[in-house]
């Protein structure tokens, strides 16, 4: 069997320099998609990598043409990095073309062709159902849906986004299997497919051992946005006047201005800015609790697995959460959840947890760290999809 994965996985140096351009970077879908690589990996004796990362356009990002390039990054399997011409709308036109080219490329004549992509992103499934007649199988990995992606944005880009919508859902019709992070994504997809729930991957990352901070230092990573809950967090830590108690916060959103402001006003708070995955997960080590203050009261926490659970579980440091839709019934022990959706909730939660023994918080941390490097492992993981597709 030939197996392909398309996707937009990168190395670590690809993501520090993407900053220094001035690019968004997605390090939880990164995370994942290295995750999935490292699981294909170790079912497989080898594939060929297709990736095309994700670039903020021209005139956020000054450079304009990024050529194709062959990639040593991931062990044995070759890794293509296709480029792209990175103006608005362009890029995502010269991102098909590219993905499609090499992919045809990549397909055998007298093989059975099978073909994982990352993500429902319209030049990488259309690259794919334009050579269905090639492929045996085709399974969509998807970590989010399109219509939560992103709110607002002006009539334009609004109609655009309505457009997409309509080739995505066109193209979905046209693949063989979904790997799903939350079962409720199945009511947003077309029907009558194959599909297995897969809510995420943890690939270890050794960081060392790391004493605790003396504070009471509570940690948030991922979007800083009020829909994401930002604001909710912030609010409830401020309820809190208890000088041993921090606050940390990473990450890029609306909120980004107004929480450094709030810094300089309340030492407590610090916000940190960009730092690599590494630096990150040594801080998560060092925190005593990490919080994820979504609230479950929006649609969109149905249909998608937070990346940064897994992550915070593994750390070994306590998580607190609301209860979201998506999470499943196994995850029960090893949360530390909100019951009801309010500030003083969230407050109350963050002050119950934080004051519990040093020796309580290490054991519940530990248990849950257990849990996802023995169930949620990579080679697990990617087990599942295979399956699916019948390898």
């Amino acid at each position: 069997m030939n197996f392909i994965y398309v996707g937009s996985a990168r190395p670590e140096y690809m993501n520090k320099e993407l900053l220094k351009m001035g690019s968004n970077v997605n390090f939880a879908g990164n995370t994942l998609q290295e995750a999935l690589i490292d699981g294909f990996s170790s079912n497989l004796k080898s594939f060929k990598i297709i990736t095309s990362w994700s670039i903020s356009p021209f005139p956020k990002v000054k450079k304009l043409l990024f050529r194709r390039k062959e990639l040593n990054v991931y062990g044995d399997n070759k890794c293509v990095y296709v480029g792209v011409l990175n103006l608005p709308i362009i890029n995502l036109v010269s991102k098909f073309l590219r993905t499609r080219r090499e992919l045809k490329k990549s397909l055998k004549k007298n093989d059975i062709n099978k073909v994982f992509i990352y993500e429902v992103h319209t030049p990488f499934i259309l690259a794919a159902i334009t050579l269905r007649k090639k492929i045996e199988h085709i399974n969509v990995i998807v970590p989010d849906l399109p219509q939560f992606m992103s709110t607002g944005g002006s009539r334009i880009h609004r109609f655009l986004k309505y457009i997409d919508q309509k080739i995505i859902n066109y193209s979905l019709k046209k693949v063989d299997s979904y790997t799903l992070l939350s079962e409720p994504m199945m009511e947003r997809l077309p029907k009558k497919k194959k599909w297995v729930l897969m809510e995420g991957i943890f690939k270890p990352t050794n960081v060392g051992e790391f004493i605790k901070e003396p504070y009471k230092t509570i940690m948030y990573t991922g979007g800083v946005q009020r829909r994401r809950g930002a604001d909710l967090l912030v609010k409830a830590f401020k309820m809190i006047k208890n000088s041993n108690y921090r606050l940390w916060i990473r990450g890029n959103g609306d909120m980004e201005d107004e929480i450094r402001e709030l810094s300089k006003i309340d030492s407590r708070i610090v916000y940190y800015e960009p730092m690599d995955r590494l630096e990150l997960l040594k801080l998560e080590s060092k925190a005593t609790v990490m919080v994820n203050p979504t609230p479950p009261s929006l649609e969109f926490t149905r249909f998608f697995f937070p990346s940064k659970t897994m992550e915070y579980l593994a750390s070994g440091t306590p998580t607190i959460m609301f209860r979201l839709g998506c999470m499943p019934p196994e995850y029960e022990n090893h949360v530390f959840y909100v019951e009801s959706e309010s500030i003083e909730a969230l407050k109350d939660k963050l002050i119950e947890v934080c004051e519990k023994s040093n020796e309580e918080l290490s054991t519940f941390g530990e248990k849950a760290k257990n849990f996802i490097l023995n169930e949620k492992s990579p080679a697990i993981q990617c087990r599942k999809i295979l399956r699916l597709m019948g390898c």
